[in-house]
């Protein structure tokens, strides 16, 4: 299965460990790949209105970034 976005948050690993996964093409993906330790601070969905977006992981870090990208 193929996904398409602009953008890629990994919500994987804990802030003092952050893990970020080794996806197969990633290096390809010519959007912003980056962990949620780097979206979390400031919290501010404002840069990806609009944009077509995955958040990877089940944790709480990666339902919440979700949830709130889900309303921009």
């Amino acid at each position: 299965m193929i996904h398409y976005a602009k953008h890629i948050i990994a919500a994987t690993g804990g802030f003092s460990r952050p893990y970020l996964p080794q996806i197969p093409g990633v290096e390809q993906f010519q959007g912003m790949n980056l962990h949620s330790k780097d979206y979390q601070n400031p919290k501010n969905p404002t840069p990806f209105q609009n944009q077509r977006i995955i958040v990877v992981g089940a944790g709480n870090s990666a339902v919440q970034i979700a949830v709130e990208l889900a309303r921009c």
